[in-house]
């Protein structure tokens, strides 16, 4: 057994660490549930503790004496010696006074160092220290969260909630269990001042006023941050909770006052600056606001707190310029950022006006104001200004660019291509404009659905770019309007490697949707929604996604959003499978209800009553829905085939042929129909007309969509027919496709009507070995056998055999393609 790997550390002669080590390693193995590997840790220890005291230099510290050894091995509590504490109460003693003392108290190596002390290791020790120290933080919970966390770590109290219930309240113990798993923190690194003071007290004013501020109770949080203030003024927590207050009572000149004393102390502070740039601007302060907000860029670069100020300043400045520039910086660090692509449509409105009212009629000018046309959704305004501009002067690749874009978003795509193909040909000398060019005409020739030229586009930019994460989007989207998913997807799978945009995620999840990978589809389809709630498409796709994994009351939730947020009615048909699916009939039924009186002369929902009832058994009434959805949509195959089966099910034979003939003629290239057509033939032993009906299914339905068991039936009726050689065709290729049992009978019979009784016998032979159990087939085997005695031979004269009669109406196997869904999805 190697020692050091069982206390799961390297080889060292430094005796904490090693007792360090065993503290942990008893944490993870109680005693009473794996004793073995128990007993197994605690050698190792000591065998370690021996090898470190050889290893050791002189003034090494010393091992652990016997006795402590002793104490060690025992997982009982260590016996209090007459006026000596016991380890429970030592510990909470020596708590109190590291709580006591404040510096001491948010340091979390002194915690630690007191969870090293192995007087504290034996498990019943620990778990009763851990009971009564969790009821002390009860009393005293103002600790940092790392230090709540490493005490956490050790005793467990967050994954044993359940039992504190025992011996604490279940409220206090709730609340303090929030202290773990907040994601908010109030500072302790200030907490000390040049004079001591109540520092419980303060933490619990702080706290208090902390919380107000949360739910806006402003009456509370002033009480509470007089009483803080009272004890520490300058703390920066407090001071910024005073501030957030004076900002939400609508005082920022109070609240620079606060803040401007909170920035002394911490001038590289970015809460403090962005506090302090705010309340500036509130105060229409905005030239120093704009100074604060560029010094807190430069401690947080690309901060967006910082761009957005910036942006609204130089707004409110009169530079909408520089405004426009800030916030379209905003638009592409943070994609999610609505205010600022709203904000940023405002300002392009307001800057297309004013320059459309100057004078200004040069190239440049036209070109500025047409890209603030596009930028603000107005592309006719947009084309027009440049095809009037075309007039007097021959445009540029810049130009042409945004003509090709404005026509684009007017989907007049055939102009758009012709502009953007000059656009390319005037940029020879400029390959980076180039390939954003043919990137555009890329997506314009998928809009034309000329795929191979749009991706001879996207490679030619993905040549230069090669990590371009929108060339590869479309590259990815041309083959999946195609139906190419997996090439799609692994393009898709790369541009999101590079980049998360909503519509990427969207288009890879069409792809799993199409492929029927409803799992990854779903995954997609939920960030899509996080991004955007008001995708409608979205909602609907991953409502079925939910449908189709299991999950349906999911699929309900989604379904219900969706069609609350417009789309169509034929989800109801949706949400009445989920219902159908998780056992609820009756609301399924309520919903196919509702739909059909919205839209009477929709067949579907017909067709899924009558699903409802057939799950039902409710046959007759399932046959009148079908028929209902069939007088509908006289002309579709589903309900007439589902009005077909159901008068197979009822034995209503002669009702069913009828609605096989029409079946047969007005869909000849469905195969279900003919060949349940050509069963009813052969039970009616109408053995002529099954022939032709088997010759009009073998034209009619392509070979290799031919359902195997059409080889039974035709060599059956030709053997009825008494065409034998032919039958045996058929017979022997039913066997080699797996129908060999049900074709030996006919296939022995054939063979002895022909006189070839020694094929036939070793053919009953061979089947009655593989299978004794068949009667029939054992009378005809004995028929043979006897025309093979011995003495017919001697003289000379051979015996014609008598096999029994074949079965009238034999049970010949029902064709087993086109099987019936027990629901019919939209």
């Amino acid at each position: 057994m190697n020692i050091w790997a069982m206390l799961g550390i390297e080889p060292t002669s430094e005796v904490k660490a090693i007792k360090r080590a065993y503290a942990r390693r008893l944490k993870e193995c109680h005693p009473e549930e794996n004793p073995e590997s128990f007993q197994r840790i605690r050698q190792s220890y000591e065998t370690a503790l021996e090898e470190a005291k050889l290893m050791a230099e002189p003034d090494s510290e010393p091992a652990l004496s016997g006795a402590e050894l002793e104490q060690l091995r025992s997982s009982e509590p260590a016996a209090a010696e007459p006026g000596q504490e016991a380890p429970v109460t030592l510990f909470i003693r020596r708590c109190e006074e590291l709580y006591a003392d404040i510096a001491r108290r948010i340091d979390p190596a002194q915690w630690q160092e007191l969870l090293d002390d192995e007087l504290f290791w034996p498990i019943e020790t620990r778990e009763r220290i851990g009971r009564e120290l969790f009821g002390f933080l009860l009393k005293h919970p103002y600790l940092p969260k790392e230090v709540l966390r490493l005490l956490d770590g050790h005793f467990e109290w967050t994954a044993r909630e359940r039992r504190l219930y025992d011996d604490y309240d279940k409220a206090e113990v709730s609340l303090f269990m929030e202290r773990f798993s907040s994601f908010w923190e109030l500072r302790y690194d200030r907490l000390i001042a040049d004079e001591p003071y109540d520092y419980d007290a303060f933490l619990r004013f702080r706290e208090q006023a902390h919380y107000a501020l949360v739910l806006n109770d402003l009456e509370r949080a002033e009480k509470a941050l007089k009483g803080a203030a009272l004890l520490h003024n300058r703390e920066p927590d407090c001071l910024r909770l005073i501030a957030l207050f004076y900002m939400r009572n609508d005082q920022p000149e109070s609240a620079l006052q606060v803040l401007e004393q909170w920035l002394k102390d911490e001038p590289d502070d970015p809460q403090a600056r962005l506090m302090h740039a705010d309340a500036l601007r509130r105060s229409g302060e905005w030239e120093s606001a704009l100074a604060d907000y560029r010094t807190l860029l430069s401690l947080l670069p690309g901060s967006i707190h910082a761009l957005s100020g910036i942006a609204a300043c130089q707004e409110e400045l009169g530079r909408l310029w520089e405004a426009k520039k800030v916030y379209e910086e905003l638009s592409v660090r943070y994609p999610e950022d609505l205010d600022a692509q709203i904000r940023l449509l405002l300002l392009n409105d307001r800057l297309a006006n004013e320059l459309a009212e100057s004078s200004e009629d040069e190239r440049s000018g036209t070109q500025t104001l047409a890209e603030l046309y596009l930028d603000t959704g107005r592309e006719r305004e947009c084309a027009e200004l440049l095809l009037e501009a075309e007039k007097s002067q021959e445009p540029n690749a810049d130009l042409n660019f945004l003509l090709g874009k404005a026509l684009g978003k007017l989907e007049r795509y055939a102009e758009s291509e012709e502009r953007l193909t000059r656009a390319v040909g005037q940029l020879e000398d400029n390959p980076l404009k180039r390939a954003d060019v043919l990137k555009l005409r890329g997506l314009i020739r998928i809009a034309l659905e000329r795929f191979e030229e749009a991706r001879e586009d996207l490679k030619r930019v993905l040549l230069l770019q090669p990590s371009d994460p929108e060339a590869l989007y479309r590259f990815g989207e041309s083959l999946r309007m195609e139906g190419r998913y997996e090439e799609a997807l692994q393009l898709l799978n790369h541009a999101l490697e590079l980049a998360s945009n909503w519509y990427y995620h969207s288009a890879r999840g069409d792809c799993f949707y199409s492929l029927r990978r409803y799992p990854e589809a779903l995954l997609d389809y939920l960030r899509v929604i996080q991004y955007d709630r008001g995708l409608t498409e979205a909602w609907f796709r991953a409502g079925y996604c939910f449908l189709r994994i299991g999950d349906y009351a999911h699929a309900l939730e989604y379904f219900a959003e969706a069609r609350r947020r417009g789309f169509p009615e034929a989800v109801l048909l949706l949400m009445a499978e989920a219902h159908f699916r998780s056992g609820d009939s009756d609301a399924a039924a309520e919903l196919a209800d509702a739909y059909a009186a919205r839209y009477p002369n929709d067949q579907l929902s017909r067709v899924i009553a009558g699903d409802l009832d057939r799950a039902s058994g409710r046959p007759e009434q399932a046959l009148e829905r079908y028929r209902e959805a069939a007088r509908l949509s006289p002309g579709d195959y589903l309900p007439a085939r589902l009005a077909a089966e159901m008068l197979l099910r009822l034995n209503r034979d002669r009702e069913a042929y009828g609605e096989l003939e029409r079946l047969v003629e007005r869909h000849p290239n469905r195969g279900w129909a003919h060949l349940q057509r050509i069963r009813l033939l052969i039970e009616d032993r109408r053995w002529e007309e099954a022939e032709s009906a088997i010759v009009l299914y073998t034209e009619r339905i392509a070979p290799k969509e031919q359902d195997p068991i059409v080889l039974l039936y035709g060599g059956y009726i030709l053997f009825r027919l008494n065409e034998h050689e032919q039958a045996i065709e058929f017979l022997e290729a039913a066997c080699k496709v797996g129908m060999r049992r049900e074709s030996e009978e006919y296939l022995i019979r054939c063979y002895a009507a022909l006189g070839r009784y020694d094929r036939a016998e070793a053919l009953a032979s061979e089947a009655l070995a593989a299978d004794a159990g068949r009667p029939r087939l054992a009378e005809i085997g004995r028929a043979l056998e006897r025309r093979s005695d011995r003495k017919w031979k001697w003289f000379g004269r051979p015996r014609e055999v008598e096999l029994p009669e074949a079965e009238a109406h034999p049970a010949l196997p029902q064709p087993a393609g086109d099987p019936l869904p027990d629901f019919h999805g939209v």
